[in-house]
């Protein structure tokens, strides 16, 4: 059963400090052959892949089979902001679009303890591309709370109601660009931090929309040197 679970069902990670194992094509196919291995033999699966003496951790709990299909979501999203934005010749690329490498070790990446991204920190790396290309993919990264892009090569709009799910999102720096149209300083509900300064921005909605928000959050907002 060991083999075949990992035979048939594929990749995982072993994170040695927390001794804890992370199911990443197929949780559910773990699952089963834990349940079988179980209810069959009165044992619990190993794995055979790793030198260690752990045995597998459940992989049949709601958390393990969705924090698999969250896990290639944001890796997917991850590596289409960096085709969206001539990631190749960024300045600093190390780790992006390595198979043997959790994207959580891709530069400028840092996740929380369960391997989601929180910060993304690109700021000054040669990203050279359209913002709304991109956008979409921000969307998945749910559990993101700081996001730097600024002093890259970025162009034009921003369409805000794709980033607005990120209710963790505390900060958003995009200044030192070539964005252009509208600035929205609630661009996410948490929003403490927001730069839009140093870049081709042509308007703001009325200072009264913010006023009246329920969302009161924010602290900082810069939308200095713009067209």
């Amino acid at each position: 059963c060991d083999y075949a679970a990992e035979y048939c069902c594929g990749d995982y990670i072993y994170y040695e400090a927390d001794k804890i194992f992370r199911y990443l094509n197929s949780p559910q196919c773990y699952c089963d052959f834990y349940d079988y291995a179980e209810n069959e033999f009165g044992q619990t699966l190993k794995p055979r892949a790793l030198t260690t003496k752990e045995e597998f951790t459940n992989p049949c709990t709601p958390f393990e089979i969705n924090w698999s299909s969250r896990f290639i979501l944001e890796r997917e999203s991850l590596e289409a902001i960096y085709n969206a934005t001539n990631g190749h010749n960024w300045t600093n690329n190390d780790g992006w679009r390595n198979e043997t490498l959790g994207h959580c070790q891709w530069y400028g990446i840092s996740c929380n303890a369960d391997s989601l991204v929180t910060d993304i920190d690109l700021r000054g790396n040669n990203l050279a591309g359209q913002f709304y290309y991109f956008e979409d993919q921000l969307a998945y990264l749910y559990f993101l709370k700081s996001l730097d892009l600024s002093d890259n090569e970025l162009t034009g709009t921003i369409r805000y109601a794709q980033l607005y799910n990120l209710y963790s999102l505390t900060h958003f720096d995009v200044s030192g660009n070539q964005l252009s149209g509208e600035v929205d300083a609630l661009v996410t509900p948490s929003l403490k931090y927001v730069d839009f300064s140093q870049n081709k921005f042509t308007s703001m909605p009325s200072f009264k929309k913010y006023k009246v928000s329920p969302l009161r959050t924010l602290r900082f907002c810069d939308v200095s040197n713009n067209a």
